[in-house]
Protein backbone atom coordinates (compact mmCIF):
# COMPACT_ATOMS: atom_id res chain seq x y z
CA UNK A 1 0.00 0.00 0.00
CA UNK A 2 1.69 3.23 -1.12
CA UNK A 3 1.09 6.21 0.95
CA UNK A 4 -2.06 7.64 -1.11
CA UNK A 5 -3.80 4.75 -0.67
CA UNK A 6 -3.92 5.88 3.12
CA UNK A 7 -7.10 8.15 3.95
CA UNK A 8 -6.94 9.66 6.95
CA UNK A 9 -9.93 9.64 9.50
CA UNK A 10 -9.70 13.33 9.43
CA UNK A 11 -10.07 13.71 6.40
CA UNK A 12 -12.47 10.80 5.56
CA UNK A 13 -14.65 13.13 7.70
CA UNK A 14 -14.08 16.21 6.39
CA UNK A 15 -14.50 15.16 2.52
CA UNK A 16 -17.99 13.30 3.61
CA UNK A 17 -19.28 16.01 5.46
CA UNK A 18 -18.98 18.08 2.02
CA UNK A 19 -20.43 15.34 0.28
CA UNK A 20 -23.38 15.04 3.10
CA UNK A 21 -24.29 18.74 2.94
CA UNK A 22 -24.47 18.98 -0.71
CA UNK A 23 -27.12 16.04 -0.83
CA UNK A 24 -28.55 16.86 2.22
CA UNK A 25 -29.03 20.92 2.05
CA UNK A 26 -30.44 20.77 -1.49
CA UNK A 27 -33.13 18.00 -0.87
CA UNK A 28 -35.54 20.31 -0.75
CA UNK A 29 -35.07 21.75 -4.26
CA UNK A 30 -34.40 17.76 -5.83
CA UNK A 31 -38.11 16.76 -4.20
CA UNK A 32 -39.66 20.25 -5.61
CA UNK A 33 -38.32 19.28 -8.97
CA UNK A 34 -39.67 15.82 -8.86
CA UNK A 35 -42.96 16.30 -8.07
CA UNK A 36 -45.02 12.70 -7.38
CA UNK A 37 -41.70 11.60 -6.36
CA UNK A 38 -41.50 8.29 -3.61
CA UNK A 39 -40.89 9.64 -1.03
CA UNK A 40 -40.18 6.83 0.89
CA UNK A 41 -37.87 5.47 -1.80
CA UNK A 42 -35.83 9.51 -1.25
CA UNK A 43 -35.89 9.09 2.78
CA UNK A 44 -34.16 5.53 1.93
CA UNK A 45 -31.61 6.62 -0.27
CA UNK A 46 -30.76 9.51 2.14
CA UNK A 47 -30.61 6.75 5.16
CA UNK A 48 -28.43 4.48 2.68
CA UNK A 49 -26.22 7.88 1.90
CA UNK A 50 -26.11 8.29 5.48
CA UNK A 51 -24.86 4.92 5.80
CA UNK A 52 -22.23 4.85 3.02
CA UNK A 53 -20.81 7.69 5.57
CA UNK A 54 -20.40 5.73 8.23
CA UNK A 55 -18.99 2.96 6.29
CA UNK A 56 -16.77 5.12 4.42
CA UNK A 57 -15.23 7.33 7.63
CA UNK A 58 -14.08 4.33 9.34
CA UNK A 59 -12.60 3.25 5.46
CA UNK A 60 -14.98 -0.11 4.99
CA UNK A 61 -14.78 1.04 1.54
CA UNK A 62 -16.57 -1.85 0.24
CA UNK A 63 -19.40 -2.04 2.13
CA UNK A 64 -19.65 1.81 1.54
CA UNK A 65 -19.63 0.87 -2.10
CA UNK A 66 -22.45 -1.40 -1.39
CA UNK A 67 -24.83 0.90 0.65
CA UNK A 68 -24.19 3.72 -2.50
CA UNK A 69 -25.47 1.31 -5.47
CA UNK A 70 -28.22 -0.08 -3.43
CA UNK A 71 -29.28 3.83 -3.04
CA UNK A 72 -29.47 3.52 -6.77
CA UNK A 73 -31.37 0.07 -6.99
CA UNK A 74 -33.81 1.93 -4.57
CA UNK A 75 -34.17 4.78 -6.61
CA UNK A 76 -34.16 3.56 -9.86
CA UNK A 77 -36.79 0.92 -9.00
CA UNK A 78 -39.01 3.76 -7.80
CA UNK A 79 -38.18 5.92 -10.95
CA UNK A 80 -36.52 8.79 -9.19
CA UNK A 81 -35.20 9.79 -12.34
CA UNK A 82 -33.15 13.02 -12.12
CA UNK A 83 -34.00 13.42 -8.15
CA UNK A 84 -31.47 15.60 -6.27
CA UNK A 85 -30.98 12.43 -3.90
CA UNK A 86 -29.85 10.67 -7.37
CA UNK A 87 -27.30 13.05 -8.06
CA UNK A 88 -25.91 13.18 -4.65
CA UNK A 89 -25.57 9.14 -4.65
CA UNK A 90 -23.75 9.18 -7.92
CA UNK A 91 -21.43 12.21 -6.50
CA UNK A 92 -20.88 10.62 -3.32
CA UNK A 93 -19.59 7.03 -5.53
CA UNK A 94 -17.25 9.14 -7.41
CA UNK A 95 -15.76 10.41 -4.12
CA UNK A 96 -15.43 6.99 -2.95
CA UNK A 97 -13.74 5.82 -6.05
CA UNK A 98 -11.51 8.85 -6.28
CA UNK A 99 -10.38 8.79 -2.33
CA UNK A 100 -10.79 5.39 -1.44
CA UNK A 101 -11.05 2.13 -3.75
CA UNK A 102 -9.02 4.63 -6.54
CA UNK A 103 -10.83 3.53 -9.62
CA UNK A 104 -10.78 6.67 -11.84
CA UNK A 105 -12.83 5.35 -14.70
CA UNK A 106 -15.58 4.70 -12.22
CA UNK A 107 -15.04 8.43 -10.51
CA UNK A 108 -15.25 10.01 -13.78
CA UNK A 109 -18.58 8.33 -14.82
CA UNK A 110 -20.46 9.13 -11.69
CA UNK A 111 -19.43 12.37 -11.10
CA UNK A 112 -20.61 12.83 -14.95
CA UNK A 113 -23.63 11.28 -14.27
CA UNK A 114 -24.00 13.25 -11.21
CA UNK A 115 -23.47 16.60 -13.83
CA UNK A 116 -25.78 14.99 -16.07
CA UNK A 117 -28.60 14.86 -13.43
CA UNK A 118 -28.07 17.76 -12.17
CA UNK A 119 -25.76 20.68 -14.05
CA UNK A 120 -25.19 22.35 -10.69
CA UNK A 121 -23.69 19.84 -9.15
CA UNK A 122 -20.46 19.73 -6.98
CA UNK A 123 -18.56 17.74 -4.09
CA UNK A 124 -18.50 20.70 -2.27
CA UNK A 125 -16.03 22.70 -0.81
CA UNK A 126 -15.12 20.59 2.07
CA UNK A 127 -14.16 17.42 0.02
CA UNK A 128 -11.29 19.42 -1.52
CA UNK A 129 -9.01 16.79 -2.01
CA UNK A 130 -6.79 17.09 -4.86
CA UNK A 131 -8.24 13.59 -6.21
CA UNK A 132 -11.67 14.58 -6.29
CA UNK A 133 -11.13 17.96 -7.61
CA UNK A 134 -9.04 16.76 -10.46
CA UNK A 135 -11.36 14.33 -11.41
CA UNK A 136 -14.25 16.42 -11.00
CA UNK A 137 -13.13 18.76 -13.53
CA UNK A 138 -11.82 16.22 -15.79
CA UNK A 139 -15.65 14.98 -15.67
CA UNK A 140 -17.17 18.53 -16.53
CA UNK A 141 -15.21 18.71 -19.39
CA UNK A 142 -15.26 15.84 -20.98
CA UNK A 143 -18.81 16.10 -20.66
CA UNK A 144 -18.54 19.19 -22.60
CA UNK A 145 -16.60 17.57 -24.92
CA UNK A 146 -17.88 13.74 -25.29
CA UNK A 147 -15.44 11.52 -24.70
CA UNK A 148 -15.84 7.70 -25.15
CA UNK A 149 -17.64 6.52 -22.08
CA UNK A 150 -15.31 4.35 -19.58
CA UNK A 151 -16.27 0.94 -19.49
CA UNK A 152 -17.08 -1.08 -16.40
CA UNK A 153 -14.68 -1.68 -13.69
CA UNK A 154 -16.27 -4.88 -11.79
CA UNK A 155 -13.32 -5.22 -9.77
CA UNK A 156 -13.51 -4.89 -5.61
CA UNK A 157 -10.90 -3.95 -3.04
CA UNK A 158 -9.02 -6.92 -1.39
CA UNK A 159 -10.26 -8.65 1.06
CA UNK A 160 -13.83 -7.94 -0.53
CA UNK A 161 -15.83 -10.69 -1.76
CA UNK A 162 -18.59 -11.07 -4.74
CA UNK A 163 -21.71 -12.81 -4.22
CA UNK A 164 -24.51 -12.28 -0.89
CA UNK A 165 -21.81 -12.37 1.45
CA UNK A 166 -18.86 -9.60 2.01
CA UNK A 167 -16.37 -9.29 4.63
CA UNK A 168 -13.98 -7.36 4.17
CA UNK A 169 -10.63 -7.03 5.88
CA UNK A 170 -8.24 -4.72 5.86
CA UNK A 171 -4.73 -4.59 3.85
CA UNK A 172 -2.69 -4.34 7.00
CA UNK A 173 -2.97 -4.75 10.22
CA UNK A 174 -0.90 -3.71 13.58
CA UNK A 175 1.28 -6.35 15.51
CA UNK A 176 -0.24 -7.15 18.71
CA UNK A 177 -3.29 -5.35 17.61
CA UNK A 178 -6.83 -6.45 17.94
CA UNK A 179 -8.75 -6.75 14.42
CA UNK A 180 -12.24 -5.77 14.04
CA UNK A 181 -14.25 -7.85 10.95
CA UNK A 182 -17.52 -7.08 9.91
CA UNK A 183 -19.46 -9.43 7.14
CA UNK A 184 -22.83 -8.16 5.12
CA UNK A 185 -25.52 -10.68 3.77
CA UNK A 186 -28.11 -9.63 0.81
CA UNK A 187 -31.32 -10.58 2.24
CA UNK A 188 -31.93 -13.49 -0.16
CA UNK A 189 -29.16 -15.88 1.72
CA UNK A 190 -30.70 -17.72 4.12
CA UNK A 191 -28.12 -17.00 7.33
CA UNK A 192 -28.49 -17.21 10.46
CA UNK A 193 -24.57 -17.01 11.57
CA UNK A 194 -21.01 -16.37 9.97
CA UNK A 195 -18.28 -17.65 11.65
CA UNK A 196 -14.59 -16.20 10.63
CA UNK A 197 -11.44 -18.81 10.89
CA UNK A 198 -7.94 -17.19 11.57
CA UNK A 199 -4.61 -18.03 11.93
CA UNK A 200 -1.32 -15.80 12.13
CA UNK A 201 1.58 -17.45 9.99
CA UNK A 202 1.83 -20.25 8.18
CA UNK A 203 3.21 -22.84 11.13
CA UNK A 204 -0.09 -21.62 13.07
CA UNK A 205 -3.45 -23.93 12.51
CA UNK A 206 -7.03 -22.11 12.00
CA UNK A 207 -8.95 -21.05 14.71
CA UNK A 208 -12.66 -19.98 14.71
CA UNK A 209 -14.72 -17.39 16.50
CA UNK A 210 -19.20 -16.69 15.26
CA UNK A 211 -19.55 -13.36 14.91
CA UNK A 212 -22.25 -11.23 16.69
CA UNK A 213 -25.56 -10.50 14.98
CA UNK A 214 -25.30 -6.38 13.90
CA UNK A 215 -27.57 -4.55 12.09
CA UNK A 216 -27.45 -2.39 9.05
CA UNK A 217 -29.30 0.96 8.34
CA UNK A 218 -31.20 -0.99 5.15
CA UNK A 219 -31.78 -3.74 7.28
CA UNK A 220 -29.57 -5.90 5.72
CA UNK A 221 -28.10 -8.86 7.54
CA UNK A 222 -24.79 -7.93 9.66
CA UNK A 223 -22.01 -9.76 11.85
CA UNK A 224 -19.11 -8.47 13.58
CA UNK A 225 -16.20 -9.56 15.89
CA UNK A 226 -12.75 -8.55 17.39
CA UNK A 227 -9.77 -11.06 16.89
CA UNK A 228 -7.74 -11.20 19.47
CA UNK A 229 -3.97 -9.64 19.44
CA UNK A 230 -2.75 -12.99 19.09
CA UNK A 231 -4.46 -13.03 15.97
CA UNK A 232 -1.77 -10.46 14.62
CA UNK A 233 1.21 -11.53 16.19
CA UNK A 234 2.84 -13.64 13.18
CA UNK A 235 4.21 -11.67 9.53
CA UNK A 236 0.95 -12.09 8.10
CA UNK A 237 -2.69 -12.98 9.25
CA UNK A 238 -5.19 -15.37 7.43
CA UNK A 239 -8.57 -15.53 7.25
CA UNK A 240 -11.72 -16.86 5.71
CA UNK A 241 -15.77 -16.69 6.55
CA UNK A 242 -18.20 -18.93 6.49
CA UNK A 243 -22.06 -18.35 6.25
CA UNK A 244 -24.38 -21.04 8.07
CA UNK A 245 -28.10 -21.54 7.79
CA UNK A 246 -30.48 -22.28 10.93
CA UNK A 247 -29.41 -26.05 10.46
CA UNK A 248 -25.60 -25.48 10.45
CA UNK A 249 -25.59 -26.05 6.70
CA UNK A 250 -22.69 -23.20 4.51
CA UNK A 251 -25.04 -21.14 2.42
CA UNK A 252 -21.98 -18.62 1.58
CA UNK A 253 -18.82 -18.25 2.29
CA UNK A 254 -15.65 -15.85 1.45
CA UNK A 255 -12.15 -17.27 0.62
CA UNK A 256 -11.09 -20.84 1.89
CA UNK A 257 -8.83 -22.87 4.03
CA UNK A 258 -6.63 -23.20 0.76
CA UNK A 259 -7.22 -19.34 -0.54
CA UNK A 260 -7.42 -17.21 2.61
CA UNK A 261 -7.52 -13.47 2.68
CA UNK A 262 -4.27 -12.44 3.41
CA UNK A 263 -3.34 -9.07 5.88
CA UNK A 264 0.18 -7.81 6.35
CA UNK A 265 1.05 -7.48 9.59
CA UNK A 266 3.27 -4.49 9.82
CA UNK A 267 5.41 -3.08 13.34
CA UNK A 268 3.74 -1.23 16.36
CA UNK A 269 6.68 1.00 16.13
CA UNK A 270 5.28 2.42 12.83
CA UNK A 271 1.62 3.41 14.84
CA UNK A 272 -0.24 4.57 11.91
CA UNK A 273 -3.66 3.32 11.24
CA UNK A 274 -4.08 0.45 8.70
CA UNK A 275 -6.85 0.83 6.04
CA UNK A 276 -7.79 -1.07 2.94
CA UNK A 277 -11.00 -2.15 1.61
CA UNK A 278 -12.56 -2.05 5.01
CA UNK A 279 -11.89 -4.00 8.13
CA UNK A 280 -14.50 -1.45 9.85
CA UNK A 281 -12.26 -0.01 12.55
CA UNK A 282 -8.74 -0.28 10.69
CA UNK A 283 -6.93 -2.44 13.10
CA UNK A 284 -9.84 -2.57 15.37
CA UNK A 285 -8.50 0.02 17.76
CA UNK A 286 -9.44 3.01 15.70
CA UNK A 287 -12.68 4.91 15.78
CA UNK A 288 -14.72 3.84 18.67
CA UNK A 289 -17.03 5.19 20.97
CA UNK A 290 -17.60 9.02 20.47
CA UNK A 291 -14.41 8.27 17.97
CA UNK A 292 -12.35 6.86 20.57
CA UNK A 293 -9.98 4.51 19.84
CA UNK A 294 -11.19 1.14 20.64
CA UNK A 295 -14.83 0.02 20.19
CA UNK A 296 -14.46 -2.57 23.38
CA UNK A 297 -12.08 -4.01 25.85
CA UNK A 298 -11.70 -1.19 27.06
CA UNK A 299 -12.63 0.63 30.53
CA UNK A 300 -14.06 4.06 31.19
CA UNK A 301 -14.99 6.46 34.38
CA UNK A 302 -18.42 8.64 34.98
CA UNK A 303 -19.15 11.12 37.33
CA UNK A 304 -22.65 12.59 37.51
CA UNK A 305 -25.43 14.76 39.56
CA UNK A 306 -28.56 14.83 39.97
CA UNK A 307 -32.15 14.92 41.45
CA UNK A 308 -35.14 12.61 42.08
CA UNK A 309 -38.63 12.98 42.66
CA UNK A 310 -40.91 9.95 43.56
CA UNK A 311 -43.24 7.68 45.97
CA UNK A 312 -42.66 7.50 49.04
CA UNK A 313 -43.93 4.57 50.74
CA UNK A 314 -45.97 2.92 53.38
CA UNK A 315 -43.22 1.91 55.33
CA UNK A 316 -43.68 5.50 57.11
CA UNK A 317 -41.03 8.27 58.57
CA UNK A 318 -38.23 6.97 59.94
CA UNK A 319 -37.17 8.82 62.59
CA UNK A 320 -40.84 10.48 63.73
CA UNK A 321 -42.11 6.27 63.09
CA UNK A 322 -45.27 6.02 65.60
CA UNK A 323 -45.41 9.70 66.45
CA UNK A 324 -47.28 11.15 63.31
CA UNK A 325 -50.84 11.66 63.02
CA UNK A 326 -51.94 9.89 60.03
CA UNK A 327 -49.07 9.10 57.69
CA UNK A 328 -50.52 8.77 54.35
CA UNK A 329 -47.83 7.67 51.54
CA UNK A 330 -47.12 10.08 48.04
CA UNK A 331 -45.14 11.93 45.31
CA UNK A 332 -42.42 13.44 47.29
CA UNK A 333 -38.79 14.59 46.60
CA UNK A 334 -35.40 13.49 47.10
CA UNK A 335 -33.66 16.12 47.82
CA UNK A 336 -31.20 17.55 48.15
CA UNK A 337 -29.73 15.42 45.45
CA UNK A 338 -27.62 12.88 44.72
CA UNK A 339 -23.71 12.05 42.86
CA UNK A 340 -22.93 9.62 40.55
CA UNK A 341 -19.22 8.03 40.53
CA UNK A 342 -19.24 5.12 37.87
CA UNK A 343 -16.63 2.91 36.62
CA UNK A 344 -17.45 0.72 33.18
CA UNK A 345 -16.12 -1.64 30.97
CA UNK A 346 -16.84 -2.17 27.50
CA UNK A 347 -17.44 -5.78 26.93
CA UNK A 348 -18.65 -5.40 23.16
CA UNK A 349 -18.54 -2.05 21.23
CA UNK A 350 -22.69 -2.33 22.27
CA UNK A 351 -22.52 -3.38 25.76
CA UNK A 352 -20.55 -2.13 28.93
CA UNK A 353 -21.30 -3.31 32.20
CA UNK A 354 -20.78 -0.98 34.85
CA UNK A 355 -20.68 -0.15 38.69
CA UNK A 356 -22.52 2.91 39.76
CA UNK A 357 -22.37 4.82 43.54
CA UNK A 358 -25.99 6.48 44.47
CA UNK A 359 -24.64 8.99 46.72
CA UNK A 360 -27.67 10.73 48.53
CA UNK A 361 -27.47 13.79 49.85
CA UNK A 362 -29.68 15.27 51.94
CA UNK A 363 -29.96 18.78 53.89
CA UNK A 364 -30.14 19.10 57.41
CA UNK A 365 -32.50 21.65 59.29
CA UNK A 366 -32.38 20.87 62.83
CA UNK A 367 -34.16 17.74 62.60
CA UNK A 368 -32.64 14.30 63.68
CA UNK A 369 -33.38 12.53 60.55
CA UNK A 370 -31.06 11.24 58.07
CA UNK A 371 -28.55 12.77 56.21
CA UNK A 372 -27.59 10.58 53.32
CA UNK A 373 -28.50 7.12 51.78
CA UNK A 374 -25.40 5.71 49.75
CA UNK A 375 -26.25 2.34 47.71
CA UNK A 376 -24.66 0.43 44.86
CA UNK A 377 -25.89 0.17 41.57
CA UNK A 378 -24.90 -2.41 39.17
CA UNK A 379 -26.06 -1.41 35.55
CA UNK A 380 -26.10 -3.60 32.08
CA UNK A 381 -25.96 -0.68 29.06
CA UNK A 382 -26.53 -1.71 25.54
CA UNK A 383 -25.72 1.01 23.16
CA UNK A 384 -26.68 2.06 19.59
CA UNK A 385 -26.10 5.06 17.20
CA UNK A 386 -22.93 6.90 15.75
CA UNK A 387 -20.04 8.37 17.12
CA UNK A 388 -21.58 11.69 18.09
CA UNK A 389 -24.58 10.76 19.29
CA UNK A 390 -24.88 7.27 21.24
CA UNK A 391 -28.08 6.39 22.87
CA UNK A 392 -28.33 3.97 25.56
CA UNK A 393 -30.47 2.11 28.18
CA UNK A 394 -30.60 -1.09 30.41
CA UNK A 395 -31.47 -3.21 33.84
CA UNK A 396 -30.31 -1.69 37.29
CA UNK A 397 -29.60 -4.04 40.25
CA UNK A 398 -28.62 -2.75 43.72
CA UNK A 399 -27.85 -2.99 47.06
CA UNK A 400 -26.51 -0.87 50.03
CA UNK A 401 -28.60 1.62 52.31
CA UNK A 402 -31.21 2.03 49.78
CA UNK A 403 -32.57 5.59 48.67
CA UNK A 404 -34.65 8.26 51.24
CA UNK A 405 -37.42 10.25 50.30
CA UNK A 406 -37.84 13.43 52.28
CA UNK A 407 -41.67 14.44 53.36
CA UNK A 408 -41.97 17.65 55.16
CA UNK A 409 -44.62 18.88 57.08
CA UNK A 410 -45.79 16.03 58.85
CA UNK A 411 -48.38 16.45 61.85
CA UNK A 412 -47.25 14.77 64.91
CA UNK A 413 -49.92 13.42 67.47
CA UNK A 414 -48.69 15.49 70.50
CA UNK A 415 -48.58 18.78 68.27
CA UNK A 416 -46.15 20.61 66.17
CA UNK A 417 -44.95 19.84 62.67
CA UNK A 418 -41.68 17.96 61.42
CA UNK A 419 -39.81 16.69 58.30
CA UNK A 420 -38.55 13.01 58.12
CA UNK A 421 -37.56 10.69 55.42
CA UNK A 422 -38.69 7.45 54.19
CA UNK A 423 -36.72 4.29 53.08
CA UNK A 424 -36.89 2.67 49.79
CA UNK A 425 -34.36 -0.57 49.52
CA UNK A 426 -32.13 -1.93 50.74
CA UNK A 427 -32.27 -3.62 47.83
CA UNK A 428 -32.65 -1.99 44.50
CA UNK A 429 -34.21 -2.45 41.37
CA UNK A 430 -34.95 -1.09 37.99
CA UNK A 431 -33.58 0.58 34.74
CA UNK A 432 -32.84 3.20 33.18
CA UNK A 433 -31.79 5.13 29.78
CA UNK A 434 -30.07 8.33 28.17
CA UNK A 435 -27.52 9.52 25.50
CA UNK A 436 -23.71 10.33 25.41
CA UNK A 437 -23.08 13.19 22.95
CA UNK A 438 -18.98 12.85 22.21
CA UNK A 439 -16.99 16.00 23.00
CA UNK A 440 -14.00 14.37 21.63
CA UNK A 441 -11.45 11.03 21.96
CA UNK A 442 -12.13 10.49 25.05
CA UNK A 443 -14.83 12.41 26.82
CA UNK A 444 -18.69 12.23 26.49
CA UNK A 445 -21.73 14.55 28.17
CA UNK A 446 -23.95 12.53 29.57
CA UNK A 447 -27.54 13.15 29.85
CA UNK A 448 -29.96 10.41 31.53
CA UNK A 449 -32.68 9.04 33.67
CA UNK A 450 -32.91 6.16 36.20
CA UNK A 451 -35.75 4.89 37.40
CA UNK A 452 -35.37 2.91 41.00
CA UNK A 453 -37.98 0.66 43.21
CA UNK A 454 -36.68 -0.66 46.72
CA UNK A 455 -37.67 -3.54 48.69
CA UNK A 456 -38.59 -4.51 51.25
CA UNK A 457 -39.48 -0.90 51.96
CA UNK A 458 -41.07 -0.02 48.98
CA UNK A 459 -40.53 3.13 47.91
CA UNK A 460 -39.57 4.28 44.25
CA UNK A 461 -37.97 7.07 42.65
CA UNK A 462 -36.87 8.59 39.01
CA UNK A 463 -33.99 10.10 39.33
CA UNK A 464 -32.26 12.58 36.30
CA UNK A 465 -28.61 13.13 36.24
CA UNK A 466 -25.88 14.90 34.04
CA UNK A 467 -22.33 14.16 33.63
CA UNK A 468 -19.25 13.58 31.68
CA UNK A 469 -17.46 10.24 30.53
CA UNK A 470 -14.50 9.60 30.44
CA UNK A 471 -12.40 6.77 28.19
CA UNK A 472 -9.36 5.44 29.67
Amino acid sequence: MNAQQIVRPWFNRHLLLGAAAWLLFTLPAGTAGAAGGNQEAVAKVVRLNKEFRQFYDAAEFALAEKSLKKALEVGEAASLGSHVVMAGTHGNLGILYATGIKNEDQALLHFKQALEMRPEYTPGKDANSSEVNDLFQRARSEKETPTESPGSDTSEPAGASQGPLRCPAANMATAGSSLKLRCVADSSLAATEVVVYFRAGDASPFRSRKMSTESALDGSPSWGTQLPPEATSGDQLFLYFQARNKRGRVVGSVGSADQPTVVGIRSSARGSTATGSGSGQGDGEDEGENGAAKTSGYWWLGFGVGIGYGYAGSSGPEVYHGQIDHYKSGMSMAKAGQLTPEVGYFLTQSLSLSLQTRFQFIPQAGNPTAWEAIVFLGRLLYFVGGKSFRFYVGPIVGAGQGFRMYVEGLKRINGGVVNDTVIGGPIVLGAGGGIAIGLGDSWSLILEVNGLAGVPHTSMVADINAGVRLKL
